[in-house]
């Protein structure tokens, strides 16, 4: 090539850069910063211009062009998580408790109401098989958690000493101010080991038997559910409903029998 000819060519080549970087632009400004490199590209392509996403990007960054959203090219950092709390299964045959709130077993479980999903927070008393507190909330955060443990002491002031509360690992369980709440009233806690749900089985069957016996509630609204789990509880299971787990007694009036025996 000659000389003359090589400075044509690199004017040339300076000249169709000079006409990518306003086609580039032009398209970036007449979409209001709403595409980048890559719409850029699909947008220049409808045109007849074929511009790699390369020179796009480069382009963009030379003249200091960020899109509104999309991709940055920035690592994503890890969301913060809670530190979590882990704690040993302390009692391994848990229907050989008979002492009133000496064990309780706390879960939560889902249920589907007019579309649309709630969670039931339950706390049971093993030795009488009684709800002792419970929480029904639209999502299940710790609060869920904190809220049934809040109710359940608040009913029942008298406890016995180094009482246990038990539960699965769920964060809900494992963080700190659920840790600190039960300690706080004098509990010690206890997990299911870890893919052990019958470390739980208390609570556990008290779910089932509330899908099986409770009324459907699929087609009633968040309130309205929310209602008819409370009345089978404190209505109907508490109060009138025999336990084969205790003798075919109901659990109210059992904690009422163990509670004199235990005074």
């Amino acid at each position: 090539m000659s000389r003359s000819g090589y400075y044509s060519h690199e004017v040339q080549s300076e000249r169709e850069e000079t006409v990518t970087e306003i086609q580039v632009i032009n398209c970036f400004k007449k979409h209001n910063r709403n595409y980048g490199r890559i719409r850029i590209r699909k947008a220049l392509m409808l045109e007849g211009k074929d511009i790699s996403e390369y020179r796009i990007a480069r382009i963009l960054k030379r003249h200091k062009l960020t899109a509104k959203s999309g991709r940055t090219g920035k690592s994503r950092q890890p969301k913060p998580t809670e530190e979590q709390y882990i704690e040993e299964n302390l009692i391994k045959e848990k229907f050989k408790v008979t002492e009133p709130n000496y064990l309780w077993c706390s879960d939560i479980t889902e249920l589907v109401c007019a579309k649309n999903k709630l969670y039931v927070c339950g706390i049971i008393d093993v030795a009488t098989r009684r709800m002792v507190g419970w929480n029904i909330a639209k999502n299940q955060t710790q609060t869920i958690v904190q809220k049934a443990f809040k109710m359940a002491i608040g009913r029942n002031p008298n406890r016995p000493q180094n009482a246990v509360y038990h539960s699965d690992r769920g964060c809900q369980y494992t963080a700190k101010k659920t840790k600190v709440l039960i300690e706080q009233n004098g509990f010690r806690k206890s997990m299911s080991r870890p893919g052990k749900p019958c470390d739980n089985q208390p609570i556990e069957s008290f779910w089932k038997t509330l899908e099986w016996e409770m009324p459907d509630i699929r087609h009633l609204p968040f309130e309205e559910a929310s209602r008819k789990i409370v009345e089978y509880i404190e209505l109907y299971y508490n109060s009138e409903r025999l336990h084969s787990g205790i003798n075919y007694s109901i659990p109210n009036q059992f904690f009422t029998l163990l509670s004199v025996r235990f005074s």
